[in-house]
């Protein structure tokens, strides 16, 4: 039994301080609304679509690969707290290197190569763009803006008009068809059905982003973005963490440029400037906070595909091409703004501290 105190009143109850874990839907409101976007438009699409087979899937899945590859690398750098405006010229430079590197005489061999070149130039210019921002302490859209001029500057040098050489074997290699023909399995049983070999690209881009989010590089990025300064008090080497999300960013752009090489078979200094704000797009649409911190590259994947299959969508439906721009980007902002209220509002993870 409780003593009472001389005063009269009894102590305070002690008050239950147990955190409980938010709600699946609440903690990743943002991720599950992107992936509803995406899977209401493929529906549109299908249903349009006079016949949705192997080889209209396999363009549905080509047509936002390039973006989906180069929007890894925008994540990265939003993650920080910072963006990446010459992600879409490096795209353009690595298709440019590619398309300049091979030779007809020799495809395999130069493609090989060509593309050891493109991915050193994405991470070498992803690196500069690091050392500037992380070391240099530049603003990251300044920085990248002048080096995003550089690299156009360079690829309408090696490229000035567009064309090239991109071997037939590296296009089918990432645009083709896998399991063209019938594929025996055990107990007797066949593989029958052609898949879109960006499919497994894709799938590739989804396990390395599983495996990085495990990494203490990953934890250190989003420690960065959410508070630099509770970063480095917590002992994270802020310069780093920044250095490396840039180089990792400069190497997706060249991925991506390699991808772009693979499905255009030709070269252009500059097919890759429109993907410069369709990955910032696509990061915000799939709920990643531009303030940095918040964010998963699961949603931005959906995003890239929501950005890349609308333009398909309107054609199907009859929109005119005068409308296109207008009704896609009417669209992307009611997303976003639709995104942003109640459960599918996302907030810097130190708000929650």
């Amino acid at each position: 039994m409780a003593t009472i105190p001389a005063g009269g009143t009894l102590p305070p109850m002690p008050q239950d301080r147990t955190v409980r874990p938010r709600p699946f839907v609440a903690r990743n409101g943002r991720l599950l609304f992107v992936w509803a976007l995406l899977i209401a438009i493929i529906s549109a699409y299908i249903l349009v679509v006079p016949q949705f087979r192997p080889r209209e899937q396999r363009t549905l899945i080509n047509s936002g690969l390039t973006l989906a590859t180069a929007s890894l690398g925008q994540t990265l750098v939003v993650l920080t707290g910072g963006i990446d405006l010459s992600l879409g010229p490096m795209v353009s430079l690595t298709n440019s290197i590619a398309s300049a590197t091979t030779e007809k005489e020799s495809p395999n061999t130069s493609m090989v190569k060509a593309a050891a070149a493109a991915l050193g130039a994405g991470a070498l210019g992803g690196l500069i763009n690091g050392v500037l921002v992380a070391y240099g302490r530049l603003q990251p859209i300044i920085v990248t803006l002048a080096t995003g001029s550089i690299w156009t500057g360079i690829a309408l040098y090696i490229r000035p008009s567009p064309g090239g050489f991109i071997p037939l074997d590296f296009s089918n290699l990432l645009a083709g068809t896998a399991f063209a023909e019938p594929v025996p399995l055990p107990l007797g049983l066949t593989w029958n059905y052609p898949l879109p070999k960006a499919a497994f690209v894709v799938g590739g881009l989804v396990l390395f982003w599983v495996l990085f989010r495990r990494s203490r590089l990953a934890t250190r990025i989003y420690a960065v973005g959410s508070s630099e300064g509770a970063a480095y008090l917590s002992g994270v080497n802020v310069q780093r963490a920044k250095l490396a999300a840039y180089t990792l960013a400069g190497l997706a752009a060249g991925c991506a440029g390699l991808v772009n090489s693979a499905q255009t078979a030709t070269g252009n200094a500059l097919s890759g400037t429109i993907f410069t704000l369709n990955s910032i797009a696509a990061v915000v649409l799939g709920g990643a906070a531009l303030a940095g911190g918040a964010g998963s590259y699961l949603g931005t994947l959906a995003g890239a595909y929501v950005i890349a299959i609308i333009p398909s969508v309107l054609q199907f439906y009859g929109v005119s091409s005068f409308y296109k721009d207008l009704v896609q980007g009417s669209i992307l902002l009611f997303a976003v703004a639709l995104g942003a209220f109640g459960l599918l509002r996302i907030r810097n993870r130190m708000d929650r501290l």
